[in-house]
């Protein structure tokens, strides 16, 4: 059989079988076939997996397709075959086409293919696609009109078809190439409703659907379409260099052709109307961007300038505005608008400069980009406006001396020189000139604000100190003659500008309405003092520094300026020669009060020592210094109890009695160097402090909590006696029951820690008989009495608590635990054990009726004592319950094989008498291997405990055939089998 046949019939097989399935790069999927009955199918063949399936090229297969058709009248699968052939021809014309190979009408043949398959099956469901093949097929075939009836068709026939999206946007791109940019325009519009999701052309779709709409003088409408393609497109840091490059020309052409669009309507008015409606973009400022300079273009200057003020406007705190302003500038530049560049860059600072919310809220990135505009603008403004307030000034004080000169002369001003002004206009010009004073200096302080490092800087500021005291307004005159007189090493202006700064001060305090009762005036009054401290500092050989010090010590006390007062006193105290004895007494005050607030408690405890060495003994005030010296010492402890140092505390505290006994903290001081101690786990130094504290000072307050202090101490130093018996003092001393309850609990563990066995006993058993709750740690308390007569051999009264235990658990109801039924487990099998060894001390003795009477008793009593301990399913006492009730079917069994036998009985009698004792025996014996076989059946079930293996034991005994084999291990693996 030739390889062709092969195929063939593999083919035809397939072809019938299965669904239809289109070739490579078709779109057409038929609907699944009945699939063949088992008995039409051949018998399998493996596959060689090492086999290379033979290529197929398109020719072999279309003319295989070709011979099915003469061989088949089936008509579903003709049809098949018919679609196939028809998307193979199609195919091998694009191949074609793609390989630029020459071939006539070479899609005539796929075009007959899908008109014959049309025209044979014209209610087919998948006609759409053939349809879509179809108009590709004309497309391709340089056939546009065929192509456009055949998608006019499937649109109207077939508007839920996979391909209406594609016929859509054909159909769209035909209609604008022939200028129809209506039924373009309606074309687009469907391929965008289908959305992005169903079509590969979406995107393509919007920007034509603009293009379509501009076309037809709808340019308002246009946007919307446009705006969509920029949505997708632009990214969000707006470069486009980053964009592929189809994408960013698309992008770049959207915003040429939206520019045109603003630019025919109202501009810049236009875009922020559009988005108001439309909603803010990311990319807006793109849009203003590319109007404006379509607008330089075509040289409408103003204009451009105005699309940039417009962005501006509407974004003041965009990045985009500096960088736009700048622009909006270079337009007027570009124009010759020099009046408006004037006033433009004046705007610029404003918007822009360094107290400006743009400058303080944006990236340095962006500052950097403003500076230098900055740098020119503000000292010509700033000497501009200095200027103009100086003629002013001169006017009203000819005899004032100027500095500043202006390249400008106000006519205005000129004129007012030549006559005598009255007072209303003298009020009016003061008042201008105090506004351009205020205005100059607003430019020198934010040009020193900008350009703090500028060596223009130092001058800056003294002018700017000058213009603000002419304009009376003193606090920014303070600020700046501080500056010239402490930052700048000038010495010609520095004592000037100081001394300046300190007239400004009184100035401007004799100007707050109610004085001292202004809110602000404490704010003022600390800024004076730090003025005269660095006045004082500065000029330290003014015979008023001592007293300056001195007083701006006390004040800044006053204002909780603490560290301020400290170094204002320690500088007087510091003074050579030496300041009188009042002043040094009040500045070691200062220094002790402040360090007290500073918690440098060190240095506040050896101020409060120099005070003691100046005041005399009489003096009413010591009394005081004593109980701040000793607040400074207890403070040190807190410290160091803070910083983690609990023996450094606990001396620190133990120091308090000694550098201030009399004062009213040294008690409690005591007490806080055990608990500082207590607290660290220094429970063995702690011990001896609270025991002397209990035996000094047994009244007061802190010694009730000492006991229970003790308790921990002793615990943690592992004097458990020690522990157990302050417990029981506690539990002795006190009338709160809950507190009784748990201290006695408490000193019974103690004791048992001890090996007190007796005092642990009565402390267990006093809590036993008086707290039956809560019920699980009573439970407790009755098992440490079980294991502590264990200890001390007292059986009997181990019995008493574990029958005390059984009725505990048997009667809790709901308070129930497993740890109580493992208890109440424990004690029964104790108990049973008991019954099993009474049952095994019974032997069968003559006459045998009664002795096994008897037995038999014991075995009742026994058996019931095991199957309640069972009965509390607990693992292990269940497989023990279990074992000792398989045993003792086994003991009675071998009881009765080993009994006394009649000794008047003769060979055949005794004989007779054997046979009838096995008799009884062995159900016994079968009762036995029973249970021990259902403990054993448990290790199945993962249970192998000591008496599920006792029970393997015992089988061994009582089935030695069955349970006592050797295992024999295989030579080889294959003997498991």
């Amino acid at each position: 059989m030739t390889y062709r046949l092969l195929f063939w019939l593999a083919l035809s097989i397939a072809i019938s079988a299965c669904s239809w399935v289109p070739f490579i790069g078709e779109e057409e999927v038929e609907e699944q076939e009945a699939a063949p009955t088992l008995a039409d199918l051949q018998p399998a063949v493996m596959p060689d997996k090492n086999r290379t399936l033979p290529m197929v090229d398109l020719n072999t297969l279309i003319t295989t397709y070709q011979e099915v058709l003469d061989v088949t009248d089936e008509p579903e699968l003709r049809l098949r075959v018919l679609h196939r052939l028809a998307g193979l021809e199609m195919k091998r014309a694009e191949q074609n086409l793609y390989e630029q190979e020459v071939v006539a009408n070479q899609f005539e043949l796929a075009i007959d293919a899908y008109q014959t398959l049309l025209a044979s099956n014209p209610e087919h469901p998948r006609n759409d696609r053939l349809r879509y093949q179809l108009s590709k097929a004309y497309d391709l075939g340089g056939q546009q009109q065929q192509s456009m009836e055949v998608l006019d068709q499937l649109v109207v026939d077939s508007p839920a078809s996979d391909h209406y999206s594609e016929a859509q946007f054909r159909r769209a791109e035909i209609f604008f190439s022939r200028a129809d940019y209506r039924n373009a325009e309606l074309a687009y519009a469907e391929v965008i409703r289908q959305g992005k999701e169903k079509s590969q052309h979406y995107e393509n779709a919007l920007y034509m659907h603009g293009w379509s709409q501009f076309k037809r003088e709808r340019y308002r409408a246009s946007l919307q379409s446009f705006t969509e393609v920029l949505d997708l497109n632009v990214p969000a840091d707006n470069k486009l260099d980053n964009l592929s490059r189809g994408m960013r020309e698309l992008t770049q052409d959207t915003f040429r052709i939206m520019s045109i669009v603003f630019s025919y309507l109202d501009g810049p008015k236009t875009i922020s109307e559009v988005y108001d409606n439309f909603g803010e973009r990311h990319y807006i400022g793109l849009l203003y961007d590319n109007l404006a300079k379509l607008y330089l273009e075509q040289e409408r200057y103003k204009d451009s300038a105005e699309a940039y003020r417009t962005y501006v406007e509407r974004y003041p705190q965009s990045d985009q505005s500096p960088v736009f302003y700048a622009s909006l500038i270079d337009a007027y530049l570009t124009g010759g608008f020099s009046e408006d560049v004037l006033r433009e860059k004046e705007q610029y600072i404003v918007y822009y400069g360094i107290h400006s919310e743009f400058w303080q809220s944006k990236s340095e990135e962006s500052q950097n980009y403003i500076r230098p505009f900055l740098e020119q603008y503000l000292p010509e403004l700033a000497r501009h406006y200095h200027a103009k307030a100086q003629e002013k000034t001169v006017v009203l004080n000819p005899g004032a001396e100027q500095e500043i000169k202006s390249d400008e002369t106000s006519l205005t001003d000129n004129a007012l020189t030549d006559k005598t002004l009255t007072e209303k206009e003298r009020t009016e010009l003061k008042q201008l000139a105090i506004s351009e004073y205020l205005k100059a200096g607003d430019y020198y302080q934010e040009f020193i604000d900008t350009f703090p490092e500028d060596e223009q800087v130092p001058e800056m500021h003294f002018l700017l100190a000058e213009s603000r005291f002419e304009a009376e307004v003193y606090d920014q005159a303070i600020e700046a003659y501080e500056i010239v007189a402490y930052k700048y090493p000038d010495h010609e202006r520095g004592a000037i500008a100081g001394y300046a700064a300190i007239l400004s001060y009184g100035l401007y305090l004799e100007r707050l309405p109610d004085g001292s009762n202004h809110p602000d005036y404490e704010n003022w009054l600390r800024l004076k003092i730090e003025s005269q401290l660095r006045f004082a500092n500065t000029f330290a050989d003014d015979a008023n520094a001592p007293i300056v010090l001195t007083k701006s010590a006390e004040e800044l006390l006053g204002l909780e300026e603490y560290q301020h007062a400290v170094d204002a006193a320690s500088q007087l105290t510091r003074r050579d020669p030496p300041a009188e004895q009042s002043l040094r007494k009040t500045a070691w005050l200062v220094i002790g009060h402040s360090q007290f607030e500073l918690q440098d408690f060190v240095a506040a405890e050896n101020a409060y020592h120099e005070v003691l060495q100046i005041l005399p003994s009489s003096d009413v005030t010591r009394n005081d210094i004593v109980e701040r010296l000793a607040a400074s010492v207890y403070k040190q402890a807190e410290l160091a109890l803070a910083a983690e140092q609990p023996l450094e505390a606990a001396d620190q505290f133990l120091r308090v009695a000694v550098v201030a006994p009399n004062s009213s903290i040294s008690i409690t001081a005591k007490f806080d160097a055990a608990n500082a101690l207590m607290n660290s786990a220094h429970y063995a130094e702690a011990i001896p402090i609270l025991d002397q504290f209990r035996r000094n000072y047994p009244d007061n307050p802190l010694t009730a909590d000492i006991p229970a202090k003790m308790v921990v101490a002793y615990q943690e130093t592992e004097q458990w006696s020690m522990a157990a018996d302050e417990l029981t003092a506690i539990y002795q001393g006190t009338d709160d029951e809950a507190l009784k309850q748990e201290t006695l609990y408490q000193a019974a563990e103690l004791y048992e820690r001890a090996d007190d066995k007796e005092s642990a006993i009565l402390r267990y058993r006093a809590y036993a008989h008086a707290y039956p709750d809560p019920f699980p740690i009573a439970m407790e308390a009755r098992n440490k009495l079980n294991e502590l007569y264990v200890a001390t051999n007292q059986p009997d009264k181990r019995r008493f608590w574990l029958r005390k235990m059984i009725t505990a658990h048997d009667t809790a109801g709901q308070q129930a635990t497993d740890r109580s039924r493992y208890l109440a487990a424990m004690s029964s099998s104790v108990l049973a054990d008991d019954e099993y060894q009474a049952f095994q001390r019974l032997r069968l003795t003559l006459p045998l009726k009664n002795s096994l009477q008897r037995k038999r008793k014991a075995l009742d009593k026994t058996l019931n004592a095991y199957q309640k301990l069972a009965d509390y399913q607990v693992e292990e006492y269940t497989t023990l319950a279990t074992f000792r009730i398989g045993e003792i079917y086994n003991k009675l069994s071998g009881a009765l094989m080993e009994s006394d036998r009649p000794k008047d009985l003769d060979a055949l009698a005794l004989e007779q008498y054997e046979l009838l004792l096995e008799e009884q025996a062995f159900p016994f014996e079968e009762k036995a291997i029973e249970i021990h076989e259902a403990n054993s059946q448990r290790s199945w079930d993962g249970v192998y405990d000591a008496w599920v293996k006792e029970s393997f034991d015992a089988l061994k005994q009582l089935l030695p055939a069955r349970y006592a084999k050797e295992e024999k291990g295989g030579l080889y693996a294959s003997e498991i089998y």
